[in-house]
């Protein structure tokens, strides 16, 4: 799995904060865990957030980082 790059960051989550860009390659996250926040925020489930968020889980903290920060999701680039 490769750890995700600052280019990486700003590419998946458009309008990210610099602030939260740092956070998120502090902690370590990869590609792979990027892109499967960026499925779990696009959803319209919470529940389904929820579900997936474990206590203490990489993902969890990820997801964190990302609903505190303002991102631009993929349907909000299109209109």
């Amino acid at each position: 799995m490769d750890l995700a790059t600052h280019n990486d960051v700003v590419r998946i989550f458009r309008g990210i904060q610099d602030h939260a860009v740092v956070e998120v390659l502090a902690m370590g996250a990869t590609v792979d865990e990027l892109e499967a926040a960026l499925l779990l925020l696009q959803g319209d489930d919470d529940a389904l957030i929820k579900m997936k968020r474990q206590k203490g889980s990489r993902l969890n903290r990820l997801l964190g980082i990302l609903e505190n920060s303002e991102i631009l999701l993929r349907d909000e680039l299109e209109t």
